[in-house]
């Protein structure tokens, strides 16, 4: 029972010391402070191959939220590196405290000059900011030329230049292995997308646009105008219909043509007889025939889309009757149900 209450009373100790420290804490930060910036370093004065360290420790309210932007140094940032930086934040009562250590190294003699940290933050819709001050560090030669000093990291050992020219090559192949399977996937997506999204309406139409029918009755190619014109046709109504029109004969599809309904069946045999007398009796057509039937078979490809789209037509269609037979049936129930009653 004893310890028990020895236990609880060191607890509660505990409980008020460090209630008591943070209220100290808190006490050393005025209360109108919004934003506070500190800082420390290590030396001003060192010698070449020795590395300072820089503190930076900033105090703010817990609801600011403020932008840090890291600090630089002058035209000899190339002597200059920043080799390692330490971050630690904690809360203090109603602030937060956020101290940035930099460790940073000389590579050269002279002075250098270590650009301020700016701070930047919105306060009661205001926008401010908070700078610090430039730091200027004396970088010293040894001071005996014949003792050194012992060395502070690890030095680096030359290679041979045949071992970076086979870094260098190593890394090239590398990059054109990686480049390439790059592009082959690239193409590969590329082919597998258009076979994908290019339909029987769009291909059509993209082949209609490479025939141009004045070209081909100026160079008196009238046989082949009418070749590509009705095998693009064709090959359109073998996709967009499903029967194999590409390869039949045009008795062959009038046949067709009779046991199954197409749309504008007469002009298109008509079309097609005519076509074969040009190409196969050599007639001469006029330029307006020629025309015309372009312009009939660039129409009849946009009137009839493609099948993917005329599948979904039909599928909606065939959702709309059925709807409207279920409304039909749940009506004749109804009635039959009022009848009975």
């Amino acid at each position: 029972m004893k310890k028990l209450k020895k236990i609880i009373f060191i607890k509660i100790l505990l409980l008020f010391l460090l209630t008591l420290f943070n209220s100290c804490s808190n006490n050393n930060i005025e209360k109108e402070t919004i934003i506070l910036a500190k800082t420390k370093i290590s030396s001003l004065d060192i010698t070449i191959g020795d590395n300072i360290i820089y503190e930076v420790k900033i105090i703010s309210k817990k609801e600011i939220d403020y932008k840090f932007e890291d600090i630089s140094f002058d035209e000899r940032a190339s002597q200059t590196r920043i080799i390692e930086v330490e971050n630690e934040t904690k809360n203090i009562g109603n602030y937060k405290e956020r101290i940035i250590k930099y460790r940073i190294g000389f590579y050269d003699i002279g002075r250098f000059v270590i650009f301020p940290f700016k701070i930047a933050y919105e306060y009661n819709n205001q926008y401010k900011e908070l700078n610090g001050d430039d730091i200027n560090i004396l970088v010293n030669s040894f001071s005996d030329g014949e003792i050194l000093p012992p060395l502070k990291s690890t030095l680096s050992i030359p290679m041979t230049k045949y071992f970076w020219i086979i870094i260098l090559m190593s890394a090239i192949v590398l990059s054109a292995i990686i480049i390439l399977i790059l592009f082959i996937i690239k193409y590969l997506k590329k082919k597998f997308k258009e076979k994908a999204i290019i339909k029987e309406d769009e291909e059509a139409l993209n082949d209609l646009k490479n025939i141009d029918y004045k070209i081909y009755f100026n160079e008196n190619k009238f046989a082949e105008y009418y070749f590509e014109l009705t095998f693009i046709f064709k090959r359109y109504l073998t996709k967009r219909f499903l029967f194999n029109i590409e390869d039949m004969t045009t008795s062959e599809i009038n046949q067709l043509f009779d046991k199954k309904e197409f749309k504008k069946s007469d002009y298109i045999i008509n079309m097609l007889k005519n076509s074969d007398y040009v190409k196969f009796a050599k007639q001469i057509p006029k330029i307006e025939t020629m025309q015309k039937d372009y312009d009939f078979c660039k129409d009849y490809i946009i009137e009839n889309g493609n099948l993917y789209n005329a599948l979904k037509i039909e599928e909606k269609e065939k959702k709309i009757r059925l709807k409207k037979l279920k409304r039909l049936k749940r009506k004749k129930k109804d009635i039959i149900g009022i009848i009975k009653n």
